[in-house]
Formats: C-alpha cells, sequence, structure tokens
C-alpha cells in the first residue's frame, strides 16, 4: 500500500516534469521556428517592411530630393522596385520605374564581367602583359619596365596619372572617337611603379575594355549588348557612347535633368564619355537590379558565366590593403564592410549619382540611382540605413596627422595646380578613421581614405613653398595691371594738355606686355570659373585659354629679348628702365607659373 503509495507519487512528479517541459517546448520552438522564418537585410530590418522602410526614408528627405530609383534583390528576386521624386522639377515631371538614368563609373563592372568571360575562354590571362593584346608600340608615355597586368587595370594601380575633368567628357557626339584613337590621344604619363599605388583610372580600365575590343573583334558596346545585356534581357539599357543603337532610350534621358546636392538645375547636363566603356551606360535601375541578381545566382543557372567557378574567381578578393588581411578589390568590384562583407561600386557624373551594393552570402543587394551630382542621403545615407554603418578603424603610431594629396592626380597637365591646391590637412583622428594607413617606423607613407585611392604625405615645406609660389605671381600681376593703369592715365593726361603721344620706341612694348599680363590673369580666372563644380567642360571648349597662356610665354620671351636688345642699344631715363625691367620681371614670373604648372597643355 505504501509502495503503491510512493510510485503514484513518482509518477506524479514525472507528469508535472513532462508537462512543464512541454509547455516550455509549445512556448519555445514555435517562437524560435518562426524567427527563423523571418528573412531580413543585412540591417536586421524584415524584408516584409523594407518597401515601407524606404518609402519613409524617402518621405523624410523629400525637400532634398530631386529624382531617386530604388531596386533591391533577394535570391535572384526584385522584392522592390520603386522611383521618387521628380525626374525635371522645372516641369513637374514625375519619376517612374522607366525613368532613365545613367550608370556612370558603375559602368566599369560591365568591363571586369567582359574581362572574365575571355578570362573563362582561355583568351585573356589576368597576369600577362597587356603589351601583348594591345598593337605594337601603342605606349608612348611609360616610364617604367615592369609589365602591366589586367590586374593593375582591374585594381587602379598600374601607375597612371590621373585625366583632367575636361578630357573625361565631351558634349558633341561629333566628337566621338573610335576607343583605341582615344586611348591613344589621351595617354597620361606613367607617375608610379606599378602594384606601389592605388589612383583610380578611368584610363586604365578603358585599356582593359579596349582589350575586350581587340580580343573579341567586335566593338566594346556590341560585344555588351550580345554577351551581356542580350542574355539578361536588359532591353532598356545601352553602353553605345552616345546610345545611337537605342534612339529611344536616349529620348528618354533626355526627358531627366540633373541637379546638384542642393537641387539647382546643372544646365548641359548631357554629356558623353569620352573613354566611354568607363561610364556611358544609361538605362533603368531595374534593368541595373537585372545585373545585379545575375550576380547572385540562387542555383546553378549563371547566365553571365559558363562555369560557376569563374563568377565566385571574380567576386572574390584580389586585392588587400597593404600590409593588412582587409580586402580592398575583387577583380575591380570594391569590397566594403558594412554589418556583413559587401561588393559594391559608385558611380557619379555631371548630375547623376548611383550605387550597386549586394552582399553575396545572403544574396540580398541594391541599386540606388539619382538625378543629383555626388549625392549622399540615398547614395550614403540609405545605403547605411539597410546594410548597416561601416566603421573604419585605424592604430595610428605616428604623432599626429599633416598634409595629403590624392594619388588621383593629373601631374603633367593644366589642371596640376588645381589638384595641388587640394591638399588636405588630416587630423590623427582622420587617419584612424581612414580605410588603412600605411606606415614605416611611426612615418605615414599612404593612407586610404576611400577604396579607390591612396593619399600620399606632403611636407609642410612643400605647402609653404606652393603657397610662397603664389606671393610673387600676385605681386607680378598687381604690378601690370598697376603699370597698364598708370600709363594709361598719362596717355589721358598727355591727350588733354596736347602733348606728344607716349606710344612710341619702346614704350609700346611695354604696354603691350602688361596688357597681356593683365589679360592672362582675366584667362586663368575664367579657366577656374570654367573648372568648378558643376560645369565639367569639355577640352575643345579649354583650348583657347591654354593657346592663350601659351601665346603669353612667347610674348614674355620676345618682351624679354627685345628688352635686353633695347637696353644696350638705346639710352633710357633711369625711371624708364626701372618700369621697362619690372614689367619683364612680371612677365617671366607670369610666363615661369604657365610653364611650371603646365598650364598650356
Amino acid at each position: 500500500m505504501q509502495m503503491n503509495r510512493g510510485y503514484h507519487t513518482v509518477n506524479k512528479v514525472i507528469a508535472c516534469v513532462l508537462s512543464f517541459i512541454f509547455i516550455i517546448m509549445a512556448i519555445a520552438v514555435p517562437a524560435h521556428a518562426e524567427e527563423k522564418q523571418v528573412e531580413t537585410t543585412p540591417s536586421r530590418i524584415p524584408l516584409s517592411k523594407l518597401e515601407e522602410t524606404i518609402d519613409a526614408y524617402v518621405a523624410s528627405y523629400e525637400k532634398y530630393t530631386a529624382a531617386v530609383s530604388v531596386v533591391a534583390i533577394k535570391d535572384g528576386e526584385t522584392i522592390v522596385n520603386k522611383a521618387y521624386g521628380y525626374a525635371d522639377i522645372e516641369n513637374q515631371r514625375k519619376a517612374d520605374t522607366s525613368t532613365v538614368f545613367e550608370w556612370a563609373s558603375i559602368s566599369k563592372l560591365l568591363v571586369y564581367t567582359s574581362v572574365m568571360q575571355l578570362v573563362e575562354q582561355g583568351k585573356l590571362d589576368l597576369e600577362t602583359d597587356i603589351q601583348e593584346y594591345l598593337p605594337e608600340g601603342f605606349f608612348k608615355k611609360l616610364k617604367h619596365d615592369d609589365p602591366i597586368t589586367l590586374m593593375n587595370l582591374m585594381h587602379h594601380n598600374a601607375g597612371w596619372e590621373d585625366q583632367t575633368a575636361a578630357e573625361v567628357f565631351y558634349y558633341s557626339e561629333d566628337e566621338t572617337l573610335e576607343l583605341g584613337e582615344t586611348l591613344r590621344k589621351y595617354e597620361p604619363k606613367q607617375i608610379y611603379k606599378r602594384n606601389s599605388i592605388v589612383g583610380y583610372s578611368n584610363y586604365g580600365v578603358g585599356l582593359a575594355d579596349y582589350i575586350v575590343e581587340e580580343i573579341s573583334g567586335q566593338p566594346f558596346y556590341e560585344y555588351v549588348n550580345q554577351h551581356i545585356f542580350k542574355p539578361l534581357h536588359m532591353n532598356d539599357t545601352s553602353i553605345h557612347p552616345t546610345g545611337q543603337d537605342h534612339p529611344d532610350l536616349v529620348h528618354r534621358r533626355n526627358e531627366i535633368e540633373g541637379y546638384t546636392k542642393d537641387l539647382k538645375l546643372i544646365p548641359e547636363n548631357r554629356v558623353y564619355v569620352t573613354i566611354y566603356p568607363t561610364g556611358a551606360a544609361i538605362g533603368t535601375a531595374e534593368d541595373l537590379g537585372k545585373f545585379l541578381a545575375a550576380l547572385m545566382p540562387v542555383d546553378d543557372s549563371h547566365v553571365l558565366f559558363k562555369d560557376r567557378d569563374t563568377l565566385n574567381e571574380m567576386l572574390s578578393t584580389s586585392l588587400y590593403y597593404e600590409g593588412t588581411s582587409t580586402p580592398r578589390f575583387a577583380h575591380g568590384f570594391v569590397e566594403m564592410e558594412y554589418w556583413v562583407p559587401t561588393l559594391m561600386h559608385e558611380g557619379n557624373l555631371k548630375g547623376f549619382s548611383s550605387k550597386l551594393v549586394f552582399d553575396p552570402e545572403s544574396k540580398f543587394g541594391m541599386v540606388v540611382m539619382t538625378n543629383q551630382s555626388f549625392e549622399e542621403i540615398y547614395y550614403y545615407g540609405l545605403t547605411k540605413e539597410i546594410f548597416g554603418d561601416n566603421v573604419n578603424s585605424n592604430r595610428v603610431t605616428s604623432e599626429g596627422g599633416g598634409y595629403f594629396q590624392s594619388a588621383r592626380r593629373a601631374a603633367s597637365r593644366f589642371t596640376n595646380l588645381f589638384t595641388a591646391l587640394d591638399i588636405r590637412k588630416f587630423t590623427k583622428a582622420d587617419l584612424a578613421k581612414s580605410y588603412n594607413v600605411v606606415e614605416n617606423n611611426g612615418v605615414i607613407e599612404k593612407t586610404s581614405v576611400t577604396p579607390y585611392i591612396d593619399y600620399l604625405p606632403v611636407s609642410n615645406l612643400k605647402v609653404n613653398l606652393i603657397k610662397i609660389s603664389f606671393i610673387p605671381v600676385l605681386l607680378a600681376a598687381i604690378f601690370s595691371l598697376c603699370a597698364l593703369i598708370g600709363y594709361l592715365i598719362l596717355m589721358l593726361l598727355n591727350k588733354l594738355n596736347k602733348r606728344g603721344n607716349l606710344t612710341t620706341n619702346f614704350n609700346k612694348y611695354h604696354l603691350a606686355i602688361n596688357f597681356a599680363g593683365v589679360a592672362l590673369f582675366l584667362n586663368l580666372f575664367i579657366m577656374q570659373t570654367k573648372l568648378r563644380f558643376p560645369n565639367y567642360p569639355a577640352y575643345s571648349s579649354l583650348r583657347i585659354n591654354l593657346m592663350f597662356n601659351l601665346l603669353y610665354v612667347v610674348l614674355a620671351v620676345a618682351y624679354l629679348g627685345l628688352l635686353i636688345y633695347k637696353l644696350r642699344k638705346s639710352s633710357y631715363s633711369k625711371k624708364k628702365k626701372v618700369m621697362y625691367i619690372m614689367s619683364g620681371i612680371s612677365a617671366f614670373i607670369l610666363a615661369a607659373f604657365i610653364v611650371g604648372w603646365n598650364l598650356y597643355v
């Protein structure tokens, strides 16, 4: 009896324990299962609420927005495809999903993909000297003998100086040149050893697409149409240099205007890209989303390549930040660490900004396209909202910051002056936030403020010398102006007092060189105004300014030669001698300034 009572007691305890376990499982397991079923963005936004989140984000920045088109892809499917704002604010033309934007530098991804397709076919090798693929004697300005490879072109570290903004764009279809001719015409100097410095290079990527032309036997735009756009059914995209292969698309592109960040209309915002494969693609965000989806295939259906391994290779790390294990480039794609590792590329053109970013692991990606130049609210802000923040942290052992200059610069062209004026001062805190800092015994050798560009240190002495160099130039210009005004006043007084004409003998040359000096200063001011954002002038529009600068150098040399001759052969008063010599010194300073800063080429 007691045994039965004990037995029942044990049964009751076991039953209670089991009931408790079942209750816990009933509560916990469904919740856990439900949590697994909820798919999210990298920033933990449920995909079911992604469109709502984007709507709310755009609404909060509506007054700063012209037009923006957003496409989100998950597992090969489009889960968001929306457009907001106005394609043309002045005419109140709203943007929609058929609005055509400019890809800008995202176009380069078509180059890298084309190269990898030919690599897969065994027609190209990433480590072979590119001169083996180019016509003999193609380069005229190479400084170093080290072979340049396709990998160098993808990593922007072949060592070329940058093109000037005026060489990147043109405005008339009549100026369109064949790609090889363009590359020969605008060949830059090689100013760094290959593999040493990353300096974003349109020219380098342009060589890669010219190699695609040479190997495939097709113009680059035809190759892309056949091997990328057609297989992906991208019927609303063109990378023709002027869009002539898709007239309807050009018409739709011309219905959208370009604006600054503060919504000021940018006149003449339809530009053509000189090395067109590096930035000339136009199309809808939806079409760009198709390309994005093809980079993240969900099964064995990989349209861009015959073998999935080729796609995997293209999206694998091919360059790390120097001295680290931090990825930098994946065969031209930029590697960016948000809350998850991503691959991406950005683009900016006159009046347009675009961005493509994706996480190959979760197969989630996004396209953002706007008609605002160097736009940040969506280009950076919305990306951070969806993918989480990206925080860079470097341990900097040097005592502090200093002056730095972008490695992406025109070193032998007329914009070298404006590059020199763009020297930046970085604090130690700024350097700590950069992507990478390379130090040697506490001395910074370079820093990477963006993945695309290294920044090189500039000594305080050089900065001060640059500043000081402008003092004699300014004084020379002021002297020319004062001498000219003074001479005109004397001429007026002589005329009122009915004295003889001053413009005789050497005075007319003295008057001419000072007049030319004042005109030169005005010409430089006009050039600076033309080159200021967001103008982006064509080189042809600056040719007259550069020719005048060169003419001034010729006039200065002629004046100095004539001055020396006249002073030896003729006798002048001390006052006149001083004025003539001072004008000669001013002319020499201004001419040296032009030649020293390449303001004539």
